[in-house]
């Protein structure tokens, strides 16, 4: 356990610098896209942005899906089936998917997409650019996120966190520097965006190289049969992604863009940003957890997942009723100095965001636990078939409510999906949900046990027995 603790916290501060890098990359851009394109200009910026994060359900979820196997290969000794999983991610990454997403752009040049999303700032040649560099820079996370996969199951997460952290920084501040001094147009800022990815890529499979000698690529290596014994509970994390952040995140702002153009786009993007800080904080807790879920799955310890599971159910409900407190009261000053006085703060829109937020909670730590098993599989169909049903609720209540009733129909959905995923966590893992609720219940357990566990590193008595 003292490992397990040390690993978390190494992960937990690695994953922790990420999310804050990740935060600052959408705070701090905020007031610099407002002042230099302006509240049409960034909203019409968002809602490409949200065609541009659809290009990433190309490659079927397979990141999620490959890593998590290689995890639990290397945990339960098997490396030569690890070695063939690594082999094989990387060469989909390499050959299929890049032809894959040409297609899609290809597609996308013959749609009137400027039209259909009010993108007057925009010309068509603008916007497949964008899409191209979207695409670009898509390829290098993908093939990245499988040499990640290599540092996990050595259990070097934290560098790999630490990476991609350094990364942000850097593309944020060049970002700032460019849009805010130099005045540049969104495809350069796009250009940025992948050229940082590219960076990023080459770092970690340096890292990997070194991590772990049996990580080496063949591109010789093609079985039929793991691609399609990863297709399941890959299409499941694609399907089940879709669903939350295709259409409960992005969905909303194609159709505000769409019924009331950049201006609202912008609201929304703006009061979104500062709810996804319950989210970022969220991932940072899951994360480094997750993984040591696939390992403790992977060595046949059920009960260690049930322990783990309610961990970060205790942790990340203080995270949103801290987030919720701190939004709430500087809200107002806050959002005048963050957008420039030109999105206005009011506290039942703030609260029916953060009340989205708490809905989607715990759904979101089931189906984490769920994929880090690879067990999201049919399930994501009916999540994603909710999804469209609470997108369409939502659409027929804003010629009516406007922002207000496009929140409705998300909040719906989110609770209606928290519902059936922890029903299939109980059902499918076997998990019981009396005992994770005993745990959960535990908090002076949980903080017993951190105390015992950092006594050792500080020299204290409690150490491992």
């Amino acid at each position: 356990m003292p490992a397990l603790m040390k690993r978390l916290a190494i992960g937990l501060v690695g994953q922790g610098v990420w999310r804050v890098a990740v935060a600052l990359n959408t705070v701090a851009l905020i007031p610099v896209l407002i002042a230099t394109w302006g509240l049409e200009g960034y909203g019409q910026w968002m809602t490409i942005n949200a065609l541009v994060s659809y290009l990433a359900y190309a490659n079927l979820g397979l990141v999620a899906a490959a890593t998590n196997e290689l995890i639990m290969l290397v945990a339960a000794g098997d490396q030569v089936r690890a070695q063939r999983c690594f082999q094989m991610s990387c060469n989909l990454a390499l050959g299929p998917f890049p032809i894959l997403l040409a297609a899609i752009l290809a597609l996308a040049a013959s749609l009137p997409l400027v039209d259909w999303f009010n993108l007057a700032e925009f010309s068509s040649g603008a916007v497949l650019l964008i899409l191209a560099l979207g695409a670009l820079q898509l390829c290098c996370e993908t093939l990245r996120g499988f040499m990640a996969g290599v540092l996990f199951s050595a259990g070097r997460y934290g560098a790999a966190y630490n990476i991609a952290a350094g990364v942000k920084f850097v593309e944020l501040g060049a970002s700032i520097y460019s849009v805010g001094v130099l005045g540049v147009r969104p495809v350069y800022l796009a250009a940025i965006t992948a050229a940082v990815a590219l960076v990023d890529l080459i770092i970690v499979v340096c890292l990997a190289r070194s991590a772990a000698p049996w990580a080496r690529l063949d591109f010789r290596v093609m079985d039929g049969r793991f691609f399609r014994d990863q297709l399941k509970p890959a299409l499941g994390f694609a399907c089940f992604n879709l669903a939350t952040q295709g259409v409960l995140v992005q969905g909303p702002r194609l159709v505000l863009g769409t019924l009331m153009g950049g201006p609202a786009v912008a609201v929304y993007a703006v009061y979104a940003t500062a709810m996804r800080l319950v989210d970022q904080l969220f991932f940072m807790l899951m994360a480094p957890v997750g993984v040591e879920i696939s390992h403790a799955a992977g060595r046949g310890e059920p009960q260690q997942v049930v322990r783990l599971t309610a961990v970060i159910v205790q942790l990340s409900t203080l995270v949103l009723i801290a987030v919720t407190s701190f939004l709430m009261v500087l809200g107002p000053v806050i959002f005048d100095w963050w957008t420039h006085s030109r999105v206005a703060f009011h506290h039942p829109l703030m609260a029916l965001f953060l009340v989205m937020s708490a809905a989607s909670l715990p759904g979101r730590i089931a189906a984490q636990v769920l994929i880090s098993v690879n067990a999201m599989r049919i399930v994501s169909v009916l999540v994603l078939a909710v999804s469209l049903a609470s997108l369409v609720l939502g659409s027929a209540l804003v010629p009516n409510f406007k922002i207000y009733g496009m929140l409705i129909g998300p909040i719906c959905g989110e609770v209606a999906i928290a519902v059936v995923l922890w029903i299939c966590l109980n059902r499918w893992l076997g998990l019981p949900l009396s005992g994770i609720a005993r745990e959960v219940a535990d908090v002076s357990g949980l903080v017993k046990r951190i105390q015992h566990h950092l006594r050792a590193p500080l020299g204290g008595r409690g150490g491992s027995r």
